[in-house]
């Protein structure tokens, strides 16, 4: 029995730290570091927030700008 509430206990712990969802934003820095867009807030896995931070670099990377993606 205490085999059992122990591995219930572990499958309860890593399933609520697997399902945990973490909110991201990116800005759009220029040379000088002034923000000059900010995307909207994502919430999903890390790679959601690895594609999201790709979309930033995708679309502003060949104008010289750069993207700051932070965990929010």
């Amino acid at each position: 029995m205490r085999y059992f509430f122990l591995f219930s206990v572990a499958f309860v712990l890593l399933t609520l730290v697997n399902g945990c969802k973490k909110c991201y934003r990116c800005t759009v820095l220029d040379s000088d570091s002034s923000a000059i867009y900010e995307y909207p807030d994502i919430c999903g896995s890390k790679s959601d927030a690895d594609s999201y931070e790709e979309r930033c670099v995708t679309e502003y990377g060949a104008f010289d700008f750069t993207c700051s993606c932070t965990e929010i």
